[in-house]
C-alpha cells in the first residue's frame, strides 16, 4: 500500500479521513516533516481546527518549506488541504486576528455572517459548486479521467469563514482548476485543484462515494 501522512493536529477531523482511505492506503499520523519518508510524500492537512492554532502548529513544526515545495514544484509529492487546512495556507483569517497564515495561496478568509453579511453564521450541508473559466478544467487533470464530473458538484460544507474569488491570482496561477460556491448569491472559493495540490473549502471525506473515488485517484 502507498503511504499517506496525515497531520496530527488537535481538534481536526482525522477520523473520517482515515475511515475513507484506510482500505487503500497505509495512513500515518505525524506532527513533523522529519517523520515523512519517500521523496514524493502524500500529505493531508485535515479540517476543523481554529485558524490561529493551525497556523501556530504548522510554523512550530516547520511545515512551510515542505508544503511550499509540493505546491510549487512538480514531482515533489501530493497535498490535500481540507477546510481550515486550506485556510491556514492563505494570508489572514478573521477567525484569528493578528495572526498571518503561511501565505502560500493568494486568499484571505472572512466571516460569512459578520463581514459578508450572510443570513447564516455557518454554511452547512451539501451545496452546488461550479467550475470557473479561469484555469484548467477538471476533466483535464491527469487523475480524473474516469470520474463523472457532474457527480462531484454537490459536496458537503461546514464552515463559517470564506474567501472571495481572486481573479488576478487565478489568471496568474492557471495550473489549477478553480471551483466556486454561492451563499446569498455571493461567490466564494470552493476549491483549487492541480495534479499535485487539492485545496477544498468543503469536506471531500464527507461528500460520498464519488469524492472518495476522487481522493483515491488523486493519491494513487
Amino acid at each position: 500500500m502507498k503511504n499517506i501522512f496525515l497531520l496530527d493536529i488537535e481538534g481536526t477531523n482525522s477520523a473520517n479521513i482515515i475511515y475513507s482511505l484506510k482500505d487503500h492506503f497505509d495512513i500515518s499520523l505525524i506532527k513533523r516533516p522529519d517523520e515523512l519518508h519517500g521523496v514524493t510524500p502524500n500529505i493531508i492537512l485535515p479540517g476543523n481546527s481554529s485558524f490561529g492554532y493551525y497556523v501556530e502548529f504548522l510554523r512550530k513544526n516547520k511545515w512551510d518549506i515542505q508544503l511550499n515545495k509540493i505546491i510549487n514544484e512538480d514531482n515533489s509529492g501530493k497535498l490535500l488541504c481540507i477546510c481550515s487546512g486550506l485556510q491556514a495556507l492563505g494570508g489572514i483569517s478573521e477567525e484569528s486576528n493578528n495572526i498571518n497564515g503561511l501565505s502560500l495561496i493568494d486568499y484571505d478568509f472572512y466571516s460569512l455572517h459578520k463581514t459578508f453579511k450572510s443570513s447564516s453564521i455557518l454554511n452547512i450541508g451539501r451545496k452546488k459548486i461550479y467550475q470557473l473559466n479561469e484555469g484548467i478544467k477538471l476533466k483535464d487533470l491527469n487523475f480524473i479521467k474516469e470520474i463523472v464530473i457532474s457527480d462531484l458538484l454537490n459536496p458537503y460544507f461546514v464552515h463559517g469563514f470564506a474567501a472571495r474569488l481572486n481573479y488576478d491570482s487565478m489568471i496568474k496561477n492557471d495550473q489549477y482548476s478553480y471551483l466556486y460556491y454561492c451563499v446569498d448569491d455571493n461567490k466564494y472559493l470552493g476549491a483549487m485543484i492541480s495534479n499535485n495540490f487539492c485545496g477544498t473549502q468543503f469536506h471531500p471525506e464527507l461528500s460520498g462515494k464519488t469524492w472518495r473515488n476522487f481522493l483515491l485517484r488523486f493519491f494513487i
